[in-house]
């Protein structure tokens, strides 16, 4: 129509440019139109063509160097939790051993108080005209089946001497219970130990098999991301932002396909001034280091610092990112206020997978205690990539 130019496709416009085929002077637009040949624009399409073929396999390439960034991250962040969830093991094995020995001694000092009284009534049916063989069998008893064997003996002569009896032999049996119990709870607590000294050493060696790997595949993924900028014909700057914000979007949008899914439910109450309590804190935490199995105050990891947070709002959670949203209310992603815990799980139907954890804290950012060489920051919350599971503690 006329009066109306039609449009340049961009990439037909840079190639027809880089060939000098375009007017570069201020003169040049007084001078005679110059319109290029139909073979040059045919070159020119060619080119855009070639350079759209060349960015799919960069692509994938870049993909999957970004992936496996990812996994070491992940292995790494995997191996602290269970370190976590070792040691949280090994304190309630020591709490069980703990309250099996004290209850092993209260069951021993009630076995030695029933067979005083046995003893001690006995004593009187002999007084009273009892038979002095069976008699004999109790005072002197060397065992528990010596000691039941002469007092039946003689329980027919006293009713009370026979509830004595029955009370001995319970005390007996509880004690022998108690002791069984107690040797369990011990073992239990050795094997804990152990645990947590294997979940250490698988610790350590993640960490340094990151710190190893992670910069070899941080070039590799960085040589690629300027590949493609190349390709694109934009800086790598702007390549790095298009690649974060096609991976957040990807993100944001399972969570709200997720969200989509979710069953009606009750929402669980928001205590804005606990959560307020609980942002503070781990505001104050900015920049310090993380460190797999901190809890405070100079160091952290991710639940560390989330437990340490909610514990300056009143709240108790345990230093394990799962227990920490088995403890809290299941919310969906369109359900975050600030304060809410978010969490990143190997399997999004088992919540026991979980391996890390951030604090929400609005406008699609959170602040976490990240991984090993780095310190809490606030982030955008879909950095770690899709989030399988919300919660808020109460």
């Amino acid at each position: 129509m006329a009066g109306r130019r039609a449009r340049m496709p961009r990439q037909l416009f840079s190639a027809l440019a880089c060939a000098g085929l375009l007017g570069l002077s201020v003169e040049g637009a007084y001078a005679d139109p110059v319109y290029p040949s139909q073979h040059q624009v045919d070159q020119a399409q060619r080119a855009v063509q070639q350079d759209k073929s060349a960015i799919a396999p960069i692509q994938a390439r870049f993909d999957a160097a970004q992936r496996q960034l990812s996994l070491l991250v992940r292995q790494s962040q995997i191996a602290a939790e269970q370190y976590d969830a070792a040691t949280l093991r090994l304190q309630r094995a020591q709490l069980d051993a703990q309250i099996a020995t004290d209850r092993l001694g209260k069951a021993q000092r009630r076995y030695a108080d029933a067979r005083s009284d046995v003893g001690r009534l006995a004593a009187a049916a002999y007084r009273d005209g009892g038979g002095l063989g069976s008699v004999s069998l109790v005072v002197n008893a060397n065992g528990p089946e010596q000691l039941a064997t002469g007092a039946h003996m003689i329980a027919h002569q006293d009713a009370n001497l026979k509830a004595t009896l029955q009370a001995a032999d319970q005390a007996r049996e509880d004690a022998q219970a108690a002791q069984v119990a107690a040797q369990a709870a011990v073992h239990n607590q050795a094997m804990a130990q152990v645990q947590v000294a294997a979940a250490a050493q698988a610790a350590r060696v993640a960490v340094a098999t990151e710190q190893v790997q992670l910069a070899a595949v941080s070039a590799r993924r960085d040589a690629l991301l300027a590949q493609l900028a190349a390709a694109e014909r934009v800086s790598v700057q702007l390549e790095r932002r298009r690649q974060q914000g096609m991976a957040e979007e990807a993100a944001r949008r399972a969570a709200q396909a997720k969200a989509v899914q979710r069953a009606q439910h009750a929402l669980p109450a928001y205590d804005g001034s606990a959560a307020g309590r609980a942002l503070a804190y781990a505001y104050a935490q900015l920049g310090k280091p993380y460190v797999w199995g901190a809890t405070g105050p100079d160091t952290f990891d991710c639940s560390g610092l989330t437990m340490r947070a909610w514990e300056a709002a009143g709240l108790t959670l345990p230093h394990f990112a799962a227990f920490q949203y088995q403890a809290g209310h299941p919310i969906g992603y369109g359900e975050l206020r600030p304060g809410d815990l978010l969490f990143w799980a190997t399997d999004a139907s088992d919540s026991n997978t979980i391996y890390h954890e951030a604090m929400y804290i609005g406008g699609q950012r959170m602040i976490q205690a990240p991984r090993s060489g780095e310190n809490v920051e606030i982030s955008s919350m879909w950095m770690w990539g899709p989030i399988q599971f919300f919660a808020r503690p109460d």
